[in-house]
């Protein structure tokens, strides 16, 4: 039996963490965000509507799968050519209401954003 070494240098996809957020308006003034609660209907609607106002309809030709919905955090895959486009477009969208997503991590392996220690309440007031 002869041992076999395969290497995958240029992997096929990229898989972005996100959190979906409410930032209530107060005056001319954002609150602090609040974390928002999320389904797979409404995480689509969302990535659509920021890759449509981004990058028109380009941007919504881009396929993307949900692979998880929990809370109000999701994660999905896309291709990887097309991780910088897509992570510039989801954040600088908001939506109607104050909605945003929040990238919360990015990258060619899924497993490596599965074990992120959540560190935002370190350098952040949110709760």
């Amino acid at each position: 039996m002869t041992e076999t070494t395969f290497t995958l240098r240029s992997p096929p996809f990229s898989y972005v963490h996100l959190r979906a957020t409410h930032q209530a308006q107060n005056g001319n003034f954002p609150k602090l965000s609040q974390q928002q609660d999320l389904d797979e209907v409404t995480l689509i609607s969302y990535v659509t509507n920021a890759l449509s106002q981004y990058l028109g309809l380009t941007g919504t030709a881009i396929p993307i799968d949900i692979l998880k919905v929990e809370g109000g955090e999701g994660w999905i895959r896309l291709p990887r050519e097309d991780e910088n486009a897509v992570v510039a477009a989801l954040s600088q969208w908001m939506g109607k209401g104050g909605a945003t997503l929040r990238v919360l991590g990015r990258g060619s392996w899924l497993g490596g954003l599965g074990s992120r220690v959540d560190d935002t309440k370190l350098w952040s007031l949110e709760t």
